[in-house]
């Protein structure tokens, strides 16, 4: 018989006349509880700042990985490759902070 956890119910069927009866269900909960989803703990007058200031962090988390990136394939074109191209790598990664 299969594990009870993933049931969610279960008809019985009874003989009582020639026919077959009628049959039962069961149902019932598997014992686990659905975890409800916290509400947040922040004023309403703060949501709007947290949203920019979220909003600023990942573009800073993405001009820092673009920068990463061409910083390394600066380093591998050429010799002393990352400092030649800083400016033209400081000012792409920038670009993507300052989009709007």
């Amino acid at each position: 018989m299969a594990d009870s956890e993933g049931m969610k119910s279960a008809v019985i069927l009874r003989s009582e006349d020639s026919f077959g009866g009628t049959p039962d269900v069961l149902s019932g909960s598997s014992g686990k509880r659905s975890k409800k989803k916290k509400k947040k703990k922040q004023a309403a007058a703060l949501k709007p700042l947290e949203k920019a200031i979220f909003k600023q962090a990942k573009r800073l988390d993405d001009a820092s990985k673009i920068y990463k990136e061409r910083h390394e394939k600066s380093n591998r074109k050429k010799k002393n490759g990352w400092i030649k191209d800083l400016g033209k790598n400081y000012s792409k990664s920038m670009s993507k902070l300052m989009k709007f």
